[in-house]
């Protein structure tokens, strides 16, 4: 026991002297605070990989994987681009995305043709099919997204809107 008729490292039960200040309950409280900014960062991170694989689910068909879907709506977005850039936003290798071009192509969605600038380059774009098919399945997605808002009450509505609000303020970098 020290003097102060608590033991060494205890605050005194009125919380004064210099273990019970405010400060040392505020550092006491920092790994908690951080161990709950840890459980949201990884509940966030399911939540938000769950509904964006759900999301992609709803853009591909029997003819249109996911990724697939998403070179074409990069394109629908970009304009023509080049299989090297491609491959970068889809963070694959260019092999793999010869490949997916490839099958694209085949179905009559995209075309290449010939860089104007770099004979060794090929340039990509959306035929009107491959624009059809993006539209197509950004319909299917909106139209799902929608019939589940649908199913909530006001309130949860405005409580999502909120979120979505603050989410993106926190997630998505303002642009210059």
């Amino acid at each position: 026991m020290s003097r102060g008729g608590h033991r060494e490292g205890e605050a005194p039960a009125d919380g004064a002297g210099p273990a019970g200040t405010s400060a040392d309950r505020a550092r006491a409280d920092e790994p908690a605070a951080a161990d709950g900014v840890a459980e949201l960062a990884a509940e966030m991170q399911r939540v938000l990989l769950v509904s964006s694989r759900i999301l992609r689910s709803h853009t591909a068909s029997q003819d249109v994987s996911a990724p697939q879907f998403s070179v074409l709506a990069y394109l629908h977005r970009a304009g023509e681009s080049t299989p090297g850039s491609l491959a970068d936003f889809e963070h694959v290798s260019p092999p793999v995305m010869t490949r997916m071009l490839g099958r694209l192509e085949e179905a009559g969605l995209v075309r290449r043709s010939a860089h104007p600038g770099d004979g060794r380059q090929v340039l990509v774009a959306l035929t009107d099919a491959g624009r059809a098919a993006v539209l197509a399945g950004r319909e299917e997605r909106d139209a799902w997204l929608r019939s589940r808002l649908g199913e909530v009450t006001e309130a949860d509505r405005e409580q999502l809107r909120a979120a979505t609000a603050l989410l993106r303020r926190t997630l998505i970098a303002p642009r210059d």
